[in-house]
């Protein structure tokens, strides 16, 4: 039986529905997509499915073979590593950059929001944790004029967490909670450089957080 999808754009419905087979493990790393039976079992033309994947390529969850299909990426420590580095770099030029930008609203969504992560860990929900913490920490990415730099961070993030597999460690996202807390502090005295120095040699460093990165992700290192 086929699965329709009805809403427009279909590129757009296309991608978000393969994103959703590697979230939920039906997609596993590895694995290679068949345009032709996708196409069918869809029920869209492969246009739509074709430009779904170059998002999907792009974004480095899947690699287009010439004339032998698409292998859906794994996910490497290699991988996080860098990921984490680019967004320590960014994360942090955006707060020193951009400081005077900041209004007693922003810190206080981000008090809301740090406080909102604390509840989702008490209680054990992984995923309403992981959006709070997207929007945690797009309150002062989207104090940035780079609409480019937007896109950018947001699918490393999402490959971060999107692949099965992933463990919930309730000690580290109380640490990173605790983190979060020192981030606001310090940008509320009105010290950039020090929440920037947060960001780059704690929050997002590798180094800081491979123990438990190691745990996460099932990883040797």
């Amino acid at each position: 039986m086929k699965t329709l999808l009805n809403v427009s754009p279909l590129s757009e419905q296309v991608y978000e529905y393969l994103r959703k087979q590697m979230n939920l493990g039906v997609l596993v790393p590895g694995s290679t997509i068949n345009m032709g039976e996708l196409s069918k079992h869809l029920g869209v033309s492969k246009t739509p499915l074709r430009d779904a994947l170059i998002l999907l390529e792009t974004e480095g969850f899947v690699t287009i073979l010439p004339r032998r299909g698409i292998k859906v990426n794994t996910l490497t420590l290699l991988d996080v590593k860098y990921s984490y580095n680019a967004i320590a770099i960014i994360e942090a030029s955006i707060v020193t950059d951009f400081f005077d930008r900041f209004k007693p609203s922003h810190f206080l969504k981000l008090e809301e929001l740090n406080e909102k992560m604390i509840s989702d860990i008490s209680k054990g929900e992984f995923e309403t944790l992981f959006k709070a913490n997207l929007k945690f920490h797009d309150i002062y990415i989207d104090l940035s004029d780079n609409i480019f730099l937007k896109k950018f961070m947001l699918p490393i993030k999402q490959r971060l967490y999107d692949f099965p597999g992933q463990n919930f460690i309730k000690k580290w996202e109380i640490r990173n909670c605790a983190e979060h807390t020192k981030l606001i502090n310090l940008l509320k005295q009105g010290e950039p450089e020090r929440a920037a120095r947060v960001l780059r040699k704690e929050h997002w460093s590798f180094e800081h957080q491979k123990q438990y990165i190691k745990q996460f992700y099932n990883m040797e290192l």
